[in-house]
């Protein structure tokens, strides 16, 4: 039985990167605790990649859907930069772009996939962004997600299979650093198949909180924890 709708699935993306943000900044990571934070945190990106194809198909205005992202990635970078860096004075402000910088590059792969009629050409763009997208979290592999998520809107079982052979591509590329520092709770990122299995595309209540809710939740959480660790090293 499909049982969760929209703002659900939301939530939980949410409650998932808190999770990873919270042991990544905080926890020992030879720690259980550290594992499973972050095991849960892999479901996060996933789940926005999805809805980030979901916003650019049911979107009014794409301007105005691109607009909003890329205005808070440049917000945001400044928070991603102090939580990780405890200051904005450093290099990585340019080099080390936040989550939604990457889900504003798969904004503009959608753009170009729809958009570019000749086919080398559209392949080439989209490469060359997903090239670019290295400079940010979840590099890369967010784009294709979002581009799988799009072009196999209709066809779950496409989807899924796309999905889980570019999940497993992630792994496996990350499977050396894993080993080595002992952290094999990136596998956490296909427990998004059966939660978006549960999806049933309703949206739920319509409160506009619900729609800006990551948008604001994303830099908001970043400067708090970055406060805090800030206190912590003083």
């Amino acid at each position: 039985m499909k049982s969760i709708n929209r703002n659900v699935l939301k939530y939980i993306a949410i409650a998932a990167m808190l999770s990873g943000h919270i042991a990544a900044l905080f926890i020992e990571k030879s720690s259980f605790a550290y594992f499973i934070m972050r095991f849960i945190g892999r479901l996060s990106a996933a789940i926005m990649c999805f809805f980030i194809a979901e916003g650019f198909y049911y979107t009014r205005s794409r301007y105005k859907y691109g607009l909003r992202l890329g205005v808070f990635a440049v917000i945001s970078q400044f928070a991603y930069t102090f939580a990780v860096n405890i200051t904005i004075f450093t290099y990585e402000l340019f080099t080390d772009w936040n989550v939604i910088f990457t889900f504003f590059i798969g904004f503009l792969v959608l753009l170009a996939y729809e958009k570019i009629n000749n086919k080398p050409v559209k392949w080439l763009i989209i490469a060359l962004l997903c090239a670019v997208s290295y400079f940010g979290d979840w590099m890369i592999i967010a784009p294709l997600w979002i581009l799988c998520f799009y072009i196999f809107r209709d066809n779950k079982k496409k989807r899924f299979t796309v999905f889980g052979i570019l999940a497993a591509l992630e792994v496996a590329f990350c499977i050396p650093f894993m080993i080595k520092g002992n952290e094999m709770w990136d596998v956490g990122v296909f427990l998004v198949i059966p939660l978006l299995l549960l999806y049933n595309g309703e949206k739920g209540s319509d409160n506009s909180i619900h729609k800006w809710a990551f948008y604001l939740f994303y830099p908001l959480h970043l400067f708090v924890l970055g406060i805090i660790k800030w206190l912590l090293v003083m």
